[in-house]
């Protein structure tokens, strides 16, 4: 695909070519589901959610003031749309039952103990990233998955630099407690099979 850049298509949008708001979606849209799926935690929601940042995206455009690059206006859009979408829906309770125990259970759906291994931690990662609010698994999916600078995300959700500063290193700290206590739960369990 020939891209021009994000300024020319929505030049072109403006002047009343709506098929060039296909080229900013798949510029744009593994990004744009990938933050909602950090937030959100759910694939199908993390979709609905993407296409209802581009929508309003899409609807808003003339209100965008090219202030900040296309990709940093979006992803505001789509923070604040996955953060009100779980702000509105039941909270989600995760116990330390919902973590597998036996570390068999991932032994048994991959071909090698490696790949065990890195699918045991990704699981634990990202079942510590749904015990942190929305908008800190949003900040720590901006900083870390999205490698943005403070600067970036502070313009994407509106916090203030320092203030995201201090909620990554707080977001750390709660991880880092759940992953020490699913550790701590495993041993346990792991313990007790070998009696």
């Amino acid at each position: 695909m020939d891209y021009k850049g994000d300024i020319y298509y929505i030049e072109q949008i403006l002047n009343g070519n709506q098929t060039a708001f296909g080229y900013l979606v798949n510029r744009h849209k593994d990004r744009a589901y990938n933050l909602a799926f950090r937030i959100c935690g759910n694939r199908e929601e993390a979709e609905e959610i993407a296409q209802d940042a581009f929508i309003k995206a899409y609807n808003s455009l003339n209100s965008f003031k090219r202030q900040s690059s296309f990709a940093t206006w979006l992803y505001r859009i789509v923070f604040n749309t996955a953060v009100s979408v779980i702000r509105s829906r039941k909270k989600e309770i995760l116990s330390l039952e919902d973590f597998p125990a036996e570390f068999s259970d991932f032994i048994e759906t991959n071909i090698t103990e490696d790949e065990a291994e890195k699918e045991y931690k990704r699981f634990i990662l990202n079942f510590a990233l749904r015990k942190l609010e929305e908008e800190d698994r949003g900040l720590i999916t901006l900083y870390y998955f999205e490698e943005l600078d403070a600067d970036e995300i502070a313009e994407i959700t509106g916090i203030s630099k320092a203030n995201i500063k201090v909620r990554l290193f707080r977001a750390r700290q709660k991880m880092l407690a759940v992953i020490e206590k699913a550790e701590i739960n495993k041993s346990t369990y792991h313990e007790t099979q070998e009696r």
